[in-house]
């Protein structure tokens, strides 16, 4: 009679257990955030942006104080704006760049590469007219440039 009595609770445990997890599901299905919608990409071109300014520039930006990296920052934001959709990555700075050789030797690399930017545009004069006014040539480093270069797709990837 004994056995009987745990047999018909097994039973009352699992359904237990399975009640628990179903409202459980429900409270989580509930609680978590509605996926929004994807806007759609970009149409036209990618173009990789490259920004290059001396290790000593990045250096002083650095050291500058708060309030004037703030404002730069205001500056990047701003372009960022303007472009908007257009502006698939905003990027990062880059440092401690590394050359690697074919025969597997590798350097420190020799280019002042400070970052990258990625952005759509319908042909090259867009790309352009996004650039006009770009944080990184807005005088901040009076060797501060900005080099573009067009992707190109690679059929079957």
């Amino acid at each position: 009679m004994a056995k009987t009595a745990k047999k018909s609770k097994k039973p009352a445990k699992k359904t237990a257990k399975k009640a628990v997890k179903k409202a459980a599901r429900k409270v989580s299905k509930k609680a978590a955030p509605k996926k929004a919608k994807s806007a759609p990409k970009p149409s036209g071109k990618k173009f990789l942006i490259i920004y290059h300014a001396p290790g000593d520039a990045m250096a002083q930006t650095a050291n500058l104080p708060p309030d004037v990296q703030e404002a730069g920052m205001a500056m990047w934001k701003a372009w960022a704006k303007r472009v908007g959709r257009k502006l698939t990555d905003l990027g990062a700075p880059l440092i401690n760049g590394k050359r690697i050789h074919p025969n597997g030797a590798t350097g420190v690399s020799t280019r002042d590469v400070s970052g990258y930017s990625l952005i759509h545009a319908e042909n090259w004069d867009d790309a352009m007219s996004l650039l006009k006014g770009h944080p990184h040539i807005s005088g901040w480093h009076p060797d501060a440039t900005i080099e573009i270069h067009e992707t190109l797709l690679l059929p079957g990837m």
